[in-house]
């Protein structure tokens, strides 16, 4: 199996790449090459395949990484840092399908506007769900004073 190499990785992509297995590939682009990163990915490096998108809270920023195949077998995650407040990237629901759902659960739960996505609507939390709390954000804490959802309704 010929798995892609961290010299074609940094070629295509054009920064830093490292090589944390064989078959796994780690790069880190800034907020505003991130899509451009992809796009690449897709089409120069025949990733056509999106295996995830996660969010670490670091606590100071927020880190989101785009996990991609290919035939080639080789994982390539594409790595960027959004800062806590405000935190904003554009969508890339248009360049790989699936991450539309994806977008949408972590707007969800962390609170990260991906902007173009044409339909951020709870996908997780109840409709109820009181605006601007994210429960997987490393400073969230419920208030007690306040309704999280998930109440019946009556039935007449």
């Amino acid at each position: 199996m010929t798995y892609l190499t961290r010299s074609e990785v940094e070629g295509v992509l054009g920064g830093p790449a490292e090589t944390v297995r064989p078959n796994r590939i780690v790069v880190t682009t800034p907020p505003n090459r991130t899509r451009s990163a992809l796009q690449a990915a897709t089409s120069q490096l025949a990733c056509d395949h999106l295996v995830q998108i996660a969010v670490i809270d670091t606590g100071q920023e927020f880190e989101i990484v785009y996990v991609l195949t290919g035939a080639h077998r080789t994982l390539l995650s594409i790595r960027t840092r959004l800062p806590r407040e405000a935190p904003r990237i554009r969508s890339v629901h248009d360049l790989l399908p699936p991450a539309g759902i994806y977008e949408r659960q972590i707007h969800d739960l962390f609170g990260i506007t991906f902007e173009g996505h044409p339909n951020l609507r709870r996908i997780i939390l109840n409709e109820d769900w009181p605006e601007g709390e994210y429960p997987l954000r490393k400073d969230w804490t419920m208030d007690p004073a306040k309704s999280y959802g998930g109440g019946t309704k009556e039935v007449s």
